[in-house]
C-alpha cells in the first residue's frame, strides 16, 4: 500500500478549519441587556393656619368692653402630603393699667396682658418670652412628652378652650379708648420623618426639641 503524501498547503487548510470551528464554538452564546431607571417623588410639608369661625363675627371685634368674651378658633391643618408635627406662636399685648374688682373698685396699676384665654386640650406650652410690650407662646399639638404627628388632610382641635378669649377687666380712662388691638397668631409645620430617634440620650420628637430644630431652620431660611 503507498504512503498518502499530505503536501504544507493541504496541512494549512486544515488548522484553518480548525481555527473557525474552534472561534465557532467560543462565541456560541446568547446575550442580553438590560437596565433599570429608579424613580422617587419629594414629599411635601404645608400647612394652614384658620379661623372659621373668628371670620363670621367680625361684629364682635368692633367697641370692645370690659370682659368682653370673643370668638378665636385658630387651628392648623395639614395641607401636605407628609406627615408634620406643627406649632403655634401666639403674641400677647400687654399695658401698664388698672383692673376692676368684682366691687367695682380699682387695683393698682400694673403690667398686664390684655387677653385671657385657656389653652385647649391636645396643646402642650413649650415655652414663654416676656417683651415689653407683649408676650410670646409658643405652643405645640403634642403632650408634655412627645409631638403628635398630624397627617395629611388632618386638622388639629382649636387653639383655645371654646374658641374663645376674653379682654381684660380694664378700668376706663387709661388710654387704650380707640386703640387697635392684635393678638397674633403664627402657625409653623416640620416634618416627622427622621426626627423618631435619640440622639445622645434626647428624645427629638418631645415639643421643646422639635420646637428648637424648626424655628433654627426657618431662622436660617430668612
Amino acid at each position: 500500500m503507498g504512503k498518502r503524501v499530505i503536501n504544507k498547503r493541504n496541512i494549512m487548510i486544515i488548522m484553518l478549519i480548525c481555527v473557525v470551528m474552534a472561534i465557532g464554538g467560543i462565541s456560541a452564546y446568547f446575550t442580553a441587556a438590560d437596565d433599570v431607571t429608579n424613580t422617587w417623588t419629594v414629599g411635601k410639608i404645608e400647612i394652614d393656619l384658620q379661623e372659621p369661625e373668628y371670620d363670621k363675627v367680625p361684629e364682635e371685634r368692633e367697641d370692645i368692653t370690659p370682659n368682653k368674651e370673643m370668638t378665636k378658633d385658630p387651628r392648623i391643618e395639614n395641607t401636605g402630603v407628609n406627615d408634620a408635627y406643627v406649632f403655634a406662636r401666639v403674641t400677647v399685648p400687654k399695658a401698664k393699667v388698672k383692673i376692676a374688682n368684682q366691687d367695682g373698685t380699682a387695683q393698682p396699676a400694673e403690667i398686664r396682658e390684655l387677653f385671657s384665654y385657656t389653652l385647649n386640650d391636645g396643646w402642650y406650652q413649650v415655652s414663654k418670652t416676656e417683651g415689653t410690650t407683649d408676650n410670646t407662646y409658643v405652643y405645640a399639638y403634642a403632650s408634655s412628652t412627645a409631638c403628635t404627628r398630624l397627617t395629611a388632610a388632618a386638622k388639629t382641635p382649636s387653639l383655645f378652650k371654646a374658641d374663645k378669649i376674653t379682654f381684660i377687666n380694664i378700668v376706663e380712662g387709661q388710654g387704650l379708648e380707640e386703640e387697635t388691638l392684635e393678638m397674633p397668631v403664627e402657625a409653623f409645620g416640620i416634618q416627622t420623618a427622621d426626627l423618631n430617634d435619640k440622639t445622645d440620650g434626647v428624645d427629638k420628637t418631645s415639643p421643646s426639641a422639635v420646637w428648637n430644630i424648626l424655628i433654627n431652620q426657618v431662622d436660617s431660611n430668612h
